[in-house]
């Protein structure tokens, strides 16, 4: 088994947290409905939480924390407390109960808008938005990183991951190019989840250098940007050297710090 293996799992064989599991609906050539694991996926997922150091015995925000994909991971990590805000109520009650399901106690849901957070300034020593900015219009951007901000504790670790608009324009055009070898129409040809699909979820989709920009403006220090090789069958050498160019990673995974004298003795 490695990052580049693929697993099939028909619904059946699967268990209530198959998305923590990385597996994603696919079709697959039968009238079943069959999910695919993304390992590459799960890779990413544990980078972006290497970047926030050891969780034990912090108390962690995730910023639209849906069902519980990483709020319970915090709380599996050993975290003094998680607490999560979403849209959503369903989400944050399903999260609470697979919470107590697992015997833990130590999370808090907050329902609300990402650029009002419903927790007390200083409190937190991390916060982690994963999936999530890329659904965020451009007009709450500013306001949902300010509120990160003021809900950091002085030298707190704020990581966020989304997808990367850089990667997905560059992937999209040469989809294009292989549907001309192929005759076929080229602008039928979309990014996901965007204006030129129904769904439009990701309209929110931004680069590396405007969520750098965002950041710079609310005083956090300056954003680190954790590269990754593009593990897309390719050759391992060849995934490493392509991984060094940012508009080449599939997720954008960026940290930052709130100032300790800033923040301390503003």
């Amino acid at each position: 088994m490695n990052w580049k293996s693929t697993e099939y799992v028909k619904q059946n064989d699967l268990t209530e947290f198959y998305w923590e599991q990385g597996f994603f609906y696919t079709k697959f050539g039968n009238k079943e409905k069959t999910y695919r694991r993304d390992f590459e996926e799960l890779r990413l997922r544990d980078i972006s939480l290497f970047t926030l150091g050891s969780i034990k015995g912090k108390r962690v925000l995730d910023i639209g924390c849906g069902t519980g994909l990483y709020s319970l991971t915090f709380l599996k990590l050993g975290a003094q407390e998680v607490c999560g805000q979403d849209l959503s109520q369903d989400y944050i009650d399903i999260n609470s109960k697979n919470a107590k399901r697992l015997n833990f106690d130590n999370f808090v849901g907050k329902v609300g808008d990402c650029s009002s957070l419903q927790f007390e300034d200083n409190s937190f020593d991390l916060v982690f938005c994963g999936d999530v900015f890329e659904h965020i219009d451009d007009s709450l951007k500013e306001k949902f990183i300010a509120e990160a901000y003021r809900v950091l504790k002085p030298g707190g670790v704020f990581t966020l991951k989304t997808p990367n608009k850089s990667y997905l324009k560059v992937t999209n055009y040469l989809h294009r190019i292989k549907a001309i070898l192929k005759f076929t129409n080229p602008f039928n040809i979309h990014i996901a989840h965007t204006k030129n699909n129904p769904d439009n979820e990701h309209h929110g989709l931004i680069n590396h250098e405007n969520l750098e920009n965002i950041f710079l403006k609310t005083m956090f220090h300056f954003p680190v940007t954790t590269k990754t090789e593009l593990n897309k069958g390719i050759p391992n050498f060849m995934s490493v050297f392509v991984g060094k160019f940012r508009v080449l990673n599939q997720h954008i995974i960026m940290t930052v710090k709130k100032p300790i004298f800033y923040g301390l003795y503003k």
